[in-house]
């Protein structure tokens, strides 16, 4: 069984997002709760950003609260995602802010070419958002995401 299961993860391409460890968090209390279940789970975990953030709420307030979830839980395996829409300048500013990990829906030329600068300083541009767990739509963020992330 468990040769089965390594097989088929070997098959995936490298840097595939897994369905069940998406979240989408919208403040940082949503973030702490969700890296503590994952830190907890000892599962890996990624944290989204709400759709088209990076523009609305810019870069600097996703990297400070990147940051202090990870200060608040520095044994959680997370990776963060900010939501630029189809805003190539705010992928530009997420970049200055030193956010590694990014999502724009823009043009696929213009991504083409933001994914070359990207990859250039560590990190990953996606083209589309996951189906993921929304906390925004739930009454105790803490027991979804330990039902989410069990596979419950």
């Amino acid at each position: 069984m468990k040769r089965a299961a390594a097989k088929r993860a070997a098959k995936r391409p490298p840097g595939k997002l897994d369905r069940a460890a998406n979240i989408v968090i919208y403040d940082l209390a949503q973030a702490i709760v969700a890296l503590r279940v994952a830190a907890t789970a000892r599962k890996p975990v990624t944290l989204w950003s709400a759709a088209g953030a990076g523009v609305y709420a810019g870069a600097g307030w996703f990297s400070a609260l990147e940051q202090c979830a990870r200060q608040a839980v520095p044994g959680a395996n997370a990776t963060f995602i900010l939501d630029c829409a189809e805003r190539a300048d705010m992928v530009q500013e997420a970049l200055r802010a030193d956010i590694k990990g990014v999502c724009f829906s823009g043009p696929a030329a213009v991504a083409d070419k933001l994914t070359d600068i990207i990859g250039k300083s560590g990190g990953r541009l996606h083209r589309r958002r996951p189906k993921a767990l929304d906390l925004s739509r739930l009454g105790d963020p803490e027991i979804a995401c330990r039902q989410y992330l069990a596979g419950d």
